[in-house]
């Protein structure tokens, strides 16, 4: 299976211009400097979706249509909202959708300026029907595409998240040029690998801990290298990084997200009174059996072996720790694929594992996809070759 990244690379670099031009729209709109926090370009499983569209009751949808059809979804937290609505000297009734509408604008003129065609855009409109508002989002094989970016506004903490979803038809013609072998549905087959490697590390961290693991989502994102540590921001993370060799390379970060300090040695160790460095060490050796999970389903697809180095062993903010990961990549590519998944372990610790194959890797991440679907249907029983038993014969 043959994904071009360099072809993701072009609309990943376009999606992260547009959030660049939709933040300084805002900061014309209102005086306030204004940055574009994350950008990304994601996919993911389609039951997922609405996990990418804010949970804030603030909510606006604006439609678009012309060289690149769809609709923005743009959800604004308590503090940004009041800070906008500040600024304009109005309520947030009249100030959010004029700020969805100069938003919206802003990110479409960077896919529109090198088409022929314009990108019309139409009156915002309050998100009331959820399901609605996604089912013509671009969905090729149960995997829906979503373009995200966050921006801040200076002097406040508030932030408006904001969700690109495209049409699926628009969108295929959009990035498929005649003359290429870029294909939509090869790229979403991705979304096998992050749906498996997520089933891999809740099964892994349940037995290891004896908590029940809950899976909150998993997605493949397609990022900017310098846009690597943004992934995580500044949040308090400990956790292992690891580097596998094999038919894929790849930089692997287990990281936990602790409500309280030495939540995760706690579920490990017996001993209340374990000193740091046992801590440090049994935290190391769960995300080691955790990551040897997932990696030993993708070598299984492709019947091979993925050998994975001794854990070192991180506590510090998740930017930084995906900062080595970026100038690590910086060099070799312009682009890369990062699978994630994002467990809850009981009420007290989350689990977040990014995993960065390597950009010379992209055809070899593709065929493990291809081989985990194939495993996937070679699970599902032939009923036609039951007896009348209900028993195979």
């Amino acid at each position: 299976m043959r994904v071009d990244l360099d072809a993701v690379a072009s609309f990943s670099r376009t999606g992260d211009e547009g959030g660049q031009r939709a933040a300084d729209s805002l900061e014309t709109l209102t005086g306030i400097p204004a940055t574009c926090e994350l950008t990304r370009t994601t996919l993911v499983d389609a039951d997922g979706l609405a996990s990418f569209l804010g949970t804030s009751s603030e909510r606006i949808t604006v439609a678009f249509d012309g060289a690149l059809a769809g609709r923005a979804v743009l959800s604004f937290d308590e503090a940004f909202a009041d800070h906008v609505a500040d600024e304009l000297g109005v309520g947030a009734e009249a100030a959010l959708p004029e700020v969805a509408n100069i938003l919206t604008s802003g990110f479409v003129d960077a896919w529109a300026a090198d088409d022929e065609d314009t990108i019309e855009i139409q009156p915002p409109e309050r998100v009331g029907d959820e399901q609605q508002v996604v089912q013509d989002a671009a969905i090729v094989d149960d995997c829906a595409f979503v373009f995200e970016s966050r921006v801040v506004l200076s002097g406040t903490r508030g932030t408006c998240r904001f969700a690109v979803l495209p049409d699926v038809d628009s969108f295929g013609s959009y990035v498929t040029e005649a003359d290429t072998e870029f294909s939509l549905a090869d790229l979403a087959a991705h979304i096998r690998v992050a749906s498996v490697s997520a089933d891999a590390v809740s099964s892994h961290l349940e037995a290891m801990t004896g908590v029940d693991a809950t899976l909150v989502e998993s997605h493949v994102d397609f990022v900017p290298v310098e846009r690597v540590p943004s992934l995580l921001g500044d949040a308090a993370y400990e956790g292992a990084i690891f580097e596998s060799e094999g038919v894929v390379d790849s930089v692997i970060a287990i990281l936990f997200d602790e409500a309280d300090p030495g939540a995760v040695a706690a579920l490990l160790l017996d001993d209340p009174d374990a000193g740091s460095e046992m801590a440090e060490s049994a935290v190391a050796e769960l995300g080691n059996i955790t990551a040897s999970g997932f990696l030993d389903e993708w070598a299984n697809a492709l019947e091979t072996t993925i050998d994975i180095s001794t854990p070192s062993h991180v506590r510090d903010a998740g930017a930084a720790v995906l900062d080595t990961v970026a100038a690590a990549y910086g060099e070799r590519a312009d682009t890369i694929a990062v699978v994630n998944a994002t467990i809850e372990l009981g009420p007290d610790v989350t689990c977040r594992v990014c995993t960065f194959p390597s950009p010379d890797d992209a055809d070899q991440l593709g065929d493990i996809a291809a081989g985990l679907a194939d495993d996937a249907s070679d699970d599902i029983p032939d009923f036609d070759d039951l007896d009348d038993a209900g028993e195979e014969p």
